[in-house]
């Protein structure tokens, strides 16, 4: 009895493998014979979920701290008195708790990021709006971050 108690408690303990994330692609966002941009039904279906999508960072000329938009194509943001104006309506905020505070490096090569997908406005402490957003899961334990921050870059 003693030993049954003990193997149920253990394995309570036991965190379990986070659910694979689901695949999400920038065409999934919104309805396509819709006249205005409505959010798909597959987007706010996977809202609160673990998701994995592909795309570019975009390069900003005021870089966001603490994450960066992911686009689906390359583009630089110049943002003098436009804000993200310049940003495509599918671009996701993609928020890095580790670097939270900082600006991240660009990398000027297609990236892959899996996290929690936020739906819904939100502003950032510098005031910026985001509606679509991916929280990047954290590393694992061991593993290096993906995102280096600046002072990382200039320190390597």
């Amino acid at each position: 009895m003693h030993t049954l108690l003990l193997s149920l408690l253990l394995l309570a303990g036991v965190d379990a493998a986070p659910a694979p994330p689901e695949p999400l692609s920038f065409r999934e966002f919104f309805e396509p014979k819709a006249r205005t941009l409505t959010p798909s039904a597959r987007l706010l279906g996977l809202a609160g979920k673990r998701v994995r999508i592909a795309g570019f960072m975009a390069e900003m000329e005021l870089p966001a701290k603490g994450g960066f938009y992911l686009c689906p194509y390359p583009l630089f943001a110049a943002e003098g008195g436009g804000g993200t104006a310049d940003l495509p309506p599918s671009a996701v905020f993609v928020v890095v708790s580790s670097a939270a505070g900082q600006e991240l490096e660009t990398l000027k090569r297609p990236v892959e990021v899996t996290g929690i997908l936020e739906i819904g406005p939100q502003t950032d402490p510098e005031g910026r709006v985001t509606r679509i957003r991916i929280v990047l899961d954290r590393p694992k334990a061991g593993e290096t971050p993906s995102f280096p921050t600046q002072a990382e870059e200039v320190n390597r």
